[in-house]
């Protein structure tokens, strides 16, 4: 008996905040009035038929309608991901109203200062990468992340024949590309550590900081080969490397111990 009274005074709660009538309910519910009232009094229970319908009239979850009681874990976790939903949002529109905003001022600037387009070019180029990651964070249901590493690891190479094509010199083929190449299959590297290696965060931070020791020295040896005057002590590097395996070390340490805790549990 004391479940239908507290069912009953709940369905009535739920439905003075929904500010709707009991005939208003019963004419969305398809029944008459008087099977409202009796809900409410605890008289009678609803049709199972009709749990759905009245659970999207007052705004209620089925868990909130058979336990007679807001549910406010779930409502939390609901205004979470609404605000969560608000944010994403907001950035995505900000990145496109920023690239659509950058692209016919840099044009304008361009002309109207040096009479003609010279550096418009390479803004052009530059905002088309982030109006290709919003296409996909936009409109791509799977597989964001990698494809907007792969367009990154694409388009990084046309980036810089853009600029090559207005600053001129030898530098394209010698140096920048391989360098740009380098540098893609680091970014795989930690792009693969972070979203595939099934391990902890600590242990992730671990792996990332030990692909930067090997990242560090083959940038530096490699620029040493392809960029006159690029040379610099190596002790540097050697100090870098071991701060930079240290450092691995101890988050590897770190994810390790925390990772057989967590088994233990």
């Amino acid at each position: 008996m004391e479940e239908k009274k507290s069912f009953g005074s709940y369905i009535r709660k739920k439905r003075l905040e929904a500010g709707l009538t009991q005939k208003e309910l019963a004419g969305r519910l398809f029944v008459t009035e008087s099977s409202v009232s009796k809900w409410e009094r605890s008289l009678s229970y609803p049709d199972v038929s009709l749990v759905t319908a009245i659970c999207r009239e007052l705004g209620i979850s089925e868990h909130e309608f058979f336990t007679a009681c807001d549910d406010h874990q779930a409502h939390a976790q609901a205004r979470a991901a609404a605000a969560w939903r608000r944010v994403v949002t907001g950035c995505r529109r900000c990145c496109l109203a920023g690239c659509l905003i950058a692209i016919p001022v840099c044009f304008v600037v361009n002309l109207a200062v040096f009479h003609t387009l010279d550096w418009f070019w390479i803004v052009l180029v530059s905002v088309a990468l982030p109006l290709g990651w919003w296409t996909l964070w936009r409109f791509g249901e799977k597989h964001v992340l990698p494809l907007c590493a792969a367009l990154t690891s694409v388009w990084v190479f046309p980036l810089l024949a853009v600029i090559h094509g207005y600053t001129g010199g030898d530098w394209l083929w010698t140096a920048a590309f391989p360098l740009a190449a380098l540098g893609v299959v680091f970014l795989w590297a930690y792009f693969l550590c972070l979203t595939r290696l099934p391990a902890g965060p600590w242990l992730k931070a671990g792996v990332c900081a030990l692909i930067t020791a090997v990242a560090s020295p083959a940038f530096n040896w490699l620029c040493r080969r392809v960029v006159p005057g690029a040379a610099q002590p190596w002790l540097l590097d050697w100090l870098t490397l071991a701060a930079l395996l240290v450092l691995s070390l101890v988050l590897l340490a770190v994810g390790a111990v925390k990772e057989q805790r967590r088994r233990i549990r």
